[in-house]
């Protein structure tokens, strides 16, 4: 999949979308671990 196939199924906020247009660095942040009961360490 390249970034032009995956646009209709990502949906990207305009802050986001700006940010990487100006090559600022995003962080995404993936919480299903969390959702699904990571344990503490």
């Amino acid at each position: 999949m390249t970034p032009e196939t995956a646009r209709p199924f990502i949906d990207i906020h305009a802050p986001v979308a700006q940010a990487l247009a100006d090559g600022r660095p995003v962080v995404a942040l993936e919480s299903t671990i969390i959702t699904h009961g990571m344990p503490y360490p």
